[in-house]
């Protein structure tokens, strides 16, 4: 009888092995990596866990998410994920970061028992040239402005705060509606937000006031009408606390948004050698540059960007245009 429950253990444990090994076979880079993150969160530091999670929500899920990590070899990976990155003008450094947070992944993988041996070590990362960050020439914004008239109402609110403000990606997707004031032309920075969530901004000085142009006040106005519409035609409430960015499903947008959105804008406005080289963060960059090259006290352009120290803003920000001796702007108020 002993012999007899021994036999039907064994037959059970063979088929409970056999039932984990199909289920490995199957399961996708996407159901694997969630799976790893999920159980190392309380293990990693928040930087960490949000760098993994910007890797592969906004690069490996998109692209390779759902292939079986069982068949995943370096062709596949190669044409599917790095190849694509690298025509689409990210760094090699941006590169390198995703193909490590998918390495950890791999060699995760072949520790639990899914693979025999990590198919993609031996992957190497074309060197795609250095793509130096500039800010635009006169000319060039003109052409971007011009082009941004025609996009959709959101862009437009995207694109004119970031050139007018100096703000951060992170703290333009945190606004809501409360910290906006269009009568007064306030708009008070609180929090910053990125597809993990609100938190509070990079540093105490980040908590700040400044103050827009009447023009843009006048386009969110008009975006804030057209926003609260769509949110009572889908039966939603429209509150204070309402983002003030939000993508066509009535979600809060975050960064990859607005890159994806300025990449096309320069695109459509014949500025795609821009690609790589003006980020949204170079609008920041920007900004200050235009106001300190125009005169603009120091103290004032750092309070504006949120900055502890205005030497950081003078050693960080400070680019001159392009065009020799010819500056965006002359003075702050010739910005807008």
């Amino acid at each position: 009888m002993d012999a007899y429950r021994a036999s039907l253990t064994e037959e059970s444990q063979i088929a409970e092995n056999e039932t984990d090994l199909v289920k490995n076979k199957n399961v996708t880079v996407k159901q694997f990596a969630t799976a790893y993150i999920k159980s190392h969160e309380n293990l990693l530091k928040s930087s960490t866990v949000r760098s993994y999670h910007t890797a592969f929500n906004q690069h490996i899920f998109k692209l390779i998410g759902n292939e079986k990590l069982t068949s995943l070899n370096k062709t596949t990976y190669m044409s599917k994920l790095i190849n694509p990155m690298v025509e689409q003008g990210y760094l090699r450094n941006t590169i390198l970061n995703v193909h490590h947070r998918m390495m950890t992944i791999m060699n995760e993988a072949v520790d639990d028992g899914i693979l025999k041996r990590n198919k993609l070590s031996h992957v190497k990362i074309p060197d795609t040239g250095k793509q130096e960050k500039r800010i635009m020439t006169k000319k060039e914004l003109k052409q971007f402005n011009t082009q941004l008239e025609k996009e959709p109402i959101l862009t437009q609110v995207i694109m004119y705060t970031l050139q007018q403000t100096g703000m951060r990606e992170g703290e333009l997707c945190g606004l809501q509606w409360q910290d906006v004031d269009l009568e007064n032309l306030k708009v008070n920075i609180k929090r910053t937000r990125d597809d993990l969530g609100a938190r509070a901004p990079k540093t105490p000085q980040s908590i700040r006031e400044i103050t827009i142009s009447r023009s843009l006040a006048n386009l969110l106005k008009q975006y804030k009408i057209e926003i609260s519409k769509a949110f009572l035609q889908h039966g939603e409430p429209f509150e204070k606390s309402t983002y003030v960015l939000q993508s066509k499903y009535l979600n809060p947008l975050v960064n990859t948004g607005i890159s994806l959105r300025l990449r096309n804008t320069l695109k459509r406005a014949k500025l795609g050698y821009l690609v790589g080289h003006f980020t949204a963060h170079t609008f920041r960059h920007m900004y200050a540059s235009y106001l300190l090259n125009s005169g603009v006290p120091l103290s004032e352009v750092s309070a504006a960007l949120g900055h502890s120290n205005p030497q950081m803003t003078l050693s960080i920000y400070t680019e001159r245009n392009p065009e020799k001796n010819d500056n965006l702007a002359d003075k702050f108020n010739e910005l807008w």
